[in-house]
């Protein structure tokens, strides 16, 4: 094995994270220290670093910030440098690693059951990752936004619910279309309203 794999598994094993790297391909964007802007993708991924694929050179420990697609916003410092990119380590408080465990179980249990990830729409970070739904018998649950767009979303919650059984999310239904380890994927029937996207939808900038 890889001796810098080897050493994501022995870091990521401190963390509260069964899954200790997620194969991924991820296309993003990253800032530099020299706050230069460029087209990057990540490969793999832990709770604790990243790699990083990119055309430019940076430099051993050097301060990156990356908006990766789905992922997010990531951030720390260049560990080691190869030809294709680098690995980064991801600094970041409990809470916002917390969102991250959801996202990476999300993309573990997508590559583990060889689903291929068609959504049509673009999927953003949320400003807000708490939302509740309810089902047609009217029970509600509390969830955690894993990812969203205006097609449909996928949440953290305890809750196995049927393919094809009906939820309402604020002023929209929605329909269960997968179900994944800790969290459910929706397919809006209609959209949200304005109101709604306003709300939860923010596409990360640099």
């Amino acid at each position: 094995m890889d001796p810098v794999r080897k050493r994501i598994i022995k870091l990521s094993a401190y963390y509260p994270f069964k899954f200790r790297a997620v194969d991924v391909d991820l296309p993003g964007r990253m800032m530099r220290a020299d706050r230069s802007e460029h087209e990057c993708k990540a490969y793999n991924l832990s709770v604790g670093e990243a790699f990083i694929q990119t055309s430019v050179q940076v430099n051993m420990d050097e301060r990156i910030i990356a908006y990766l697609e789905t992922i997010g916003r990531i951030a720390g410092q260049v560990l080691k440098v190869n030809e294709h990119g680098f690995l980064m380590s991801i600094i970041a408080p409990s809470k916002h690693r917390d969102k991250l465990v959801d996202k990476l179980t999300w993309l573990h249990n997508l590559n583990k059951s060889g689903i291929v990830d068609d959504r049509v729409y673009q999927r953003f970070t949320p400003v807000f990752d708490f939302c509740k739904i309810a089902v047609v018998t009217g029970e509600t649950y509390d969830c955690r936004l894993i990812d969203m767009s205006i097609g449909g979303m996928a949440v953290h919650v305890d809750l196995k619910a049927p393919v094809g059984s009906l939820v309402k999310f604020e002023d929209a239904s929605a329909v269960v279309v997968r179900n994944f380890e800790g969290g459910i994927a929706l397919e809006f029937v209609d959209k949200p309203s304005q109101a709604v996207i306003q709300k939860y939808f923010h596409r990360d900038h640099l």
